[in-house]
């Protein structure tokens, strides 16, 4: 690696960056190593403070007037360094390193937007509000994922969930931003407008900041004046999000009215159906069903199908608009990924994807045969294509992992794995 340090006065397209003088999370980019490639770019890295930057040559341009000189470096120091392979290896290797890369994409997409949302809610709570780019640049991120595989990313979320049994608030603000966006794009919702639904999905919560932890982590249990008091988190939150000059408005009206009901019965307005923001009913519905499959203080997770039946009745009881449950159904799945579930057969399976136009027939996983024996290797089936052994397979009940004493997370590692 030959590295330089300019200033940003110095920097032109076609120059790598490795490395900024301002932290990462507060600035529009998720990461600091990129390649520059227009003046806008470098105009906006200016206004948000940044003075030095740090470059690697042999990724990108060098300074013009000293190319020549540093091109050879770069070529000597490359045959040199325990880091980087020689010269006629470097193109084999370089196409292993992008492998590599899209091989953990998603872990790694999803690692550093966690690790971005966790700074955003550290600094709300020492008053400084997220910038409207700080956000984007993070759901900008997320938004490439899901739109290039959402049963990926879906995927990826189940994962988590299994795996750390007592979410916080950072994480189920990224895993109801994600699912928000999986539903926004099954919408038919162009772009901008995608961001904005996952801008405000990932900001929803921000007012409960300002409220006393202990309170907000027992928040599904409070009641009396602590549930009024918790309550304010919307207001709250809209709050601190205008301190922050050109936060969209539609963004705000997702944090102002995800918890109001269609039916009247919602807060802090009490808003009814023409009231309320599309786009804030959607992260709403999301929000619900994100907080009942995860275990919050001594209430368990839900499984992911009865939460999908409690939406149906939710809706049914006129809270949420009919429309937009099957619309978010129909996005997740009536047997959402990582359910258990017995088929027809006998065999028991693991969801691993959603046939968004036949709900009732999931991409499965086939762990064990009719008798309770493990197979040595699962088959993958698709419900909703003819079986290459011609059995003729359909869900017959879901079964709860904890009593069947399946770890349904090694699984969906193998196939996150394996799509990766």
């Amino acid at each position: 690696m030959a590295t330089k340090r300019i200033p940003i006065e110095q920097l032109i397209p076609g120059m790598f960056i490795i490395e900024m003088d301002v932290p990462w999370y507060q600035t529009p980019f998720l990461s600091h190593k990129r390649l520059i490639k227009d003046l806008q770019t470098i105009q906006l890295m200016k206004q948000h403070g940044i003075k030095m930057v740090t470059i690697d040559t042999s990724k990108g341009s060098d300074l013009p007037s000293e190319s020549s000189t540093n091109t050879q470096h770069a070529a000597s120091h490359h045959s040199t360094s325990p880091d980087a392979p020689t010269p006629p290896d470097q193109t084999q290797t370089e196409g292993t390193a992008e492998v590599k890369s899209k091989d953990h994409s998603v872990t790694v997409i999803y690692a550093q937007a966690q690790e971005a949302v966790e700074h955003i809610f550290e600094e709300l709570e020492r008053g400084i509000p997220p910038s409207p780019e700080a956000t984007k640049a993070i759901v900008s991120n997320v938004l490439g994922q899901v739109l290039s595989d959402r049963a990926v990313m879906v995927t990826q979320v189940a994962i988590q969930k299994i795996k750390h049994f007592d979410r916080s608030l950072t994480a189920h603000a990224l895993d109801t931003c994600i699912l928000s966006l999986v539903v926004a794009i099954e919408s038919g919702l162009d772009q901008p407008t995608q961001e904005q639904v996952g801008m405000g999905a990932l900001l929803h919560d921000v007012g409960y900041v300002r409220l006393p932890r202990n309170l907000v982590r027992k928040r599904d249990e409070c009641s009396g004046q602590d549930k009024t008091l918790l309550e304010q988190h919307c207001k709250l939150g809209v709050a601190l999000l205008s301190e922050q000059p050109g936060m969209h408005e539609d963004v705000l009206r997702i944090v102002r009215e995800h918890h109001e009901r269609a039916d009247g019965s919602g807060f802090p307005a009490g808003l009814g159906n023409d009231q309320i923001s599309r786009l804030a009913q959607i992260v709403g519905i999301v929000d619900v069903y994100d907080g009942m499959v995860s275990r919050r203080g001594t209430r368990p997770a839900m499984i992911p199908h009865d939460a999908v039946r409690q939406l149906f009745l939710i809706a049914e009881r006129g809270q949420f608009a009919k429309s937009l449950v099957e619309l978010m159904i129909r996005s997740i799945g009536v047997y959402p990924v990582g359910s258990l579930i017995q088929l027809n057969t006998g065999e028991q399976a693991v969801v691993i994807g959603v046939n968004s136009q036949q709900r009732l027939k999931p991409l499965i996983k086939i762990t064990t045969d009719s008798h309770g024996g493990s197979y040595a290797t699962p088959i993958e089936v698709d419900l909703a294509t003819p079986s290459p052994d011609r059995k003729v397979r359909t869900v017959l009940r879901v079964l709860d992992p904890a009593q069947e004493r399946v770890n349904i997370g090694i699984h969906l590692d193998q196939t996150l794995s394996r799509a990766a």
